[in-house]
């Protein structure tokens, strides 16, 4: 995973195809698939998003991505070699 000087993941890393992508847009945190130009859900808090971004990308054993408000990616969720 490419990281800058702090740690921190960047930008522009590679988020893969059918991964569950939690992010604020247009006022809402939404989750959608990537590859996806519409949101599966949208929700008004940010922890209410996550929980279900989670549970999509367990259920779909999946990566699931988790964005800051102005985009960078926050945290980043493996649930591909999940047995749950």
């Amino acid at each position: 995973m490419p990281t800058g000087a702090g740690g921190e993941i960047q930008r522009d890393e590679v988020v893969g195809e059918g991964a569950v992508e939690t992010l604020f847009e247009n006022g809402r945190w939404k989750n959608r698939l990537v590859g996806s130009s519409r949101a599966a859900n949208a929700h008004d808090v940010k922890t209410d998003a996550v929980a279900q971004g989670r549970e999509m990308a367990q259920k779909r054993k999946v990566e699931h991505v988790i964005r800051n408000r102005d985009g960078e990616i926050g945290q980043r969720r493996d649930y591909r070699r999940d047995s749950r």
